[in-house]
């Protein structure tokens, strides 16, 4: 992950177990999204907040040998420890801080659940599609948080779930982080002249004891102490949560995950972009 705001820095001892679950749960839209977006054997791809480096290995197998990737993130503690293929290179770096690196372009340049937390997230937006090839393509991922008010009283475990669940969100907000902007990321990429902007929503029940369940667990349990010193959520309610993701019999809905992309229009005759 990039950027200095962001709430789930890599020094809790839970955080590679927490972006585990979640790669895990979200594997499979991930990589409907990128080959969707069209990476191709020999490609050079950017991932950008790599994490544990799950969508980085995704890359390489796709590129193949003569391919390349870049895992980019501020704190690289995950990527090291992670056996990537040979082929992706870990580069510790804040493109919130440091700015694009220059003199560098890519022929994807992915970011999955990375602009939301940054308030910065519009500049950002304008470095990543600057270090895109003519020709190449921007392939963003982020949550769609909007969802109907929880009764303020829940009595079910889906609505004590969702309690819990904007009581996180209403914490990241604090911290900039914008759980709509998978809402608004085909506008987004349409406004910097990308062109074939599409985008796909993916989402899913979240069973208790699931890989997806304890993502959420354990991201509860992280921001447990400001949910409740903020009094957003009972502590009693939290609690119960807490144990109920954790219990077989417990689904509820995810979240919708958005990926959207769009390609860097290749330059015509005399410098035009063609199209």
């Amino acid at each position: 992950m990039t950027g200095n705001t962001y709430t789930f820095g890599a020094e809790w001892d839970e955080e590679r177990a927490r972006l585990g679950r979640l790669a895990q749960f979200w594997a499979a839209a991930t990589e409907r999204a990128v080959r969707a977006a069209g990476v191709r054997p020999g490609a050079s791809c950017l991932d950008v907040g790599a994490g544990g480096g799950e969508v980085s290995a995704l890359l390489s197998g796709l590129v193949g040998e003569r391919g390349r990737v870049v895992a980019l993130d501020r704190d690289v503690r995950h990527l090291r420890a992670a056996d990537l293929p040979a082929q992706v290179e870990v580069r510790e770096y804040d493109i919130v801080a440091d700015g694009p690196p220059v003199g560098e372009r890519f022929d994807l340049v992915h970011a999955r659940m990375v602009l939301s937390h940054l308030p910065e997230r519009a500049e950002v937006l304008d470095r990543l599609v600057e270090l895109c090839a003519p020709g190449g393509c921007v392939l963003l991922s982020e949550f769609d948080v909007d969802r109907p008010a929880p009764p303020t009283a829940p009595r079910t475990p889906a609505e004590r779930f969702q309690l819990v669940h904007d009581a996180v969100v209403a914490v990241l907000g604090g911290h900039g982080c914008d759980g709509r902007f998978g809402h608004w990321m085909p506008s987004a990429l349409a406004a910097r002249g990308l062109t074939e902007v599409d985008a796909v929503v993916d989402g899913g029940a979240i069973r208790g004891g699931t890989p997806a369940a304890e993502f959420y667990r354990l991201t509860f349990l992280r921001l447990r102490e400001p949910i409740l010193a903020q009094g957003l959520a009972p502590a009693d309610v939290v609690e119960r949560v807490l144990t109920e993701l954790t219990d077989p019999d417990f689904v509820t809905l995810s979240v919708p995950l958005v990926s959207a992309w769009g390609r860097r229009p290749a330059p015509g005759p005399a410098g035009r972009s063609a199209g």
